[in-house]
């Protein structure tokens, strides 16, 4: 299985040699990097990029004819790649990407298209972390019925999206201004087959406020264009009997949340990871160990873990959070989650057992422990 990876530069170099690095980096090795220069006004852009190809023979450079072609209209004829996909270019993708992207197209032969979650960080892939998505489709069977249904902060599709190779073009010219085409793009690939989503942290996304697409959309009522692309999805085929969502996954939404914040994410090594979560049943262990399948995810208390990933569930587990935590400590981190009510009871308990955290709240509130 090939993968085509297509990212378009436009001036902003300030992450280029880290996004390079990620793509050099991967431990799935059949790809090809093919690049762009959005007609930028900065000639550095071209000349790094004529560096990059020069140097590498998997990396070709090829001129959009548009502007913002290779975003709303890669050239997938000019690659005899399996996979598709767009990465932007202040975005970075972690070390084992294309390996988990490829085991799942292996592992779900009818899903046409995969995304992943990602970490946002202020200001650049390197920054603080700022927010990830959290993404459920609950019962809603195609994306379609997830964007009608969502609430606010609910997001209906997921970052880094990758196609197999039976989409040629999405539409002959640009016609959406303000909006992501990574709604046409998942629109149009679940009328072939179905999405999945992964919930894993595979993708650092770069939360820029002075990025030029995001003054569009706060200059612009964003919501319109992805009504206009419903309707027009709804034309093309009826999603009244379309279940286009390959589900896997998502009964353990709520379990892969602290997982996101692990450092082990980004590296390349086979980890020991210990996850404890009072009452979990042996189906969540099953589809935690097939998600984590290139781990070694366990359950019981180990005296060698890498990492231990904690979820607390309400304050009665805090005694039982206590008595693992006085066993063995994991050699590099742990990551612990918790519901906002009860930060000060664990604050409390991590403090009378003398460690060191720094903590994250979202929809939960995240303790991260670094060992080493």
């Amino acid at each position: 299985m090939k993968f085509a990876i297509f990212t378009s530069f436009y001036n902003y170099l300030d992450t280029f040699d880290e996004l390079v690095e990620s793509v050099l980096n991967q431990t799935y090795t059949n790809w090809e990097w093919i690049v762009s220069d959005d007609f930028s006004e900065n000639p550095i852009v071209m000349e790094k990029l004529n560096d990059l190809v020069n140097n590498h023979k998997n990396i070709r450079l090829i001129q959009p004819k548009e502007k913002k072609e290779f975003y709303w209209n890669p050239p997938t004829t000019e690659t005899d790649a399996d996979i598709f996909m767009v990465l932007d270019s202040d975005d970075l993708l972690l070390p084992k990407t294309l390996e988990v992207y490829k085991h799942n197209f292996d592992k779900f032969k009818d899903v046409q298209m995969i995304c992943c979650n990602s970490l946002l960080r202020w200001g650049n892939i390197k920054g603080e972390i700022y927010s990830t998505r959290y993404i459920n489709f609950k019962d809603n069977c195609n994306i379609t019925d997830k964007m009608k249904n969502s609430k606010y902060s609910e997001y209906s599709i997921g970052d880094l999206r990758a196609w197999r190779n039976k989409i040629k073009v999405f539409e002959d010219k640009q016609k959406w201004v303000h909006c992501a085409e990574d709604v046409l793009k998942t629109l149009v690939n679940e009328e072939i087959g179905k999405i999945l989503y992964i919930p894993r942290v595979l993708h650092n996304y770069a939360h820029r406020v002075n990025s030029i697409s995001r003054e569009i959309i706060y200059e612009h009522d964003i919501y319109h264009e992805p009504d206009r692309m419903i309707e027009n999805a709804e034309i093309r085929k009826s999603r009244e009997d379309l279940n286009s969502v390959e589900e896997y996954y998502d009964t353990i939404f709520e379990t892969t949340t602290p997982f996101y914040f692990c450092d082990f994410n980004d590296n390349k090594k086979t980890n020991i990871i210990e996850y404890f979560e009072i009452g979990i049943n042996q189906r969540t262990k099953e589809k935690l160990k097939n998600l984590y399948f290139e781990q070694d995810i366990r359950f019981k208390t180990t005296q060698f873990a890498d990492y231990l990933v904690i979820k607390i569930k309400s304050i009665e587990d805090l005694p039982h959070v206590s008595d693992r935590l006085n066993y063995f400590l994991p050699e590099f981190e742990i990551v612990l989650e918790c519901d906002n009510e009860i930060k000060d009871d664990v604050t409390d308990l991590l403090n009378k057992l003398g460690l060191s955290y720094w903590w994250f709240i979202e929809t939960k509130t995240i303790f991260k422990i670094r060992i080493k």
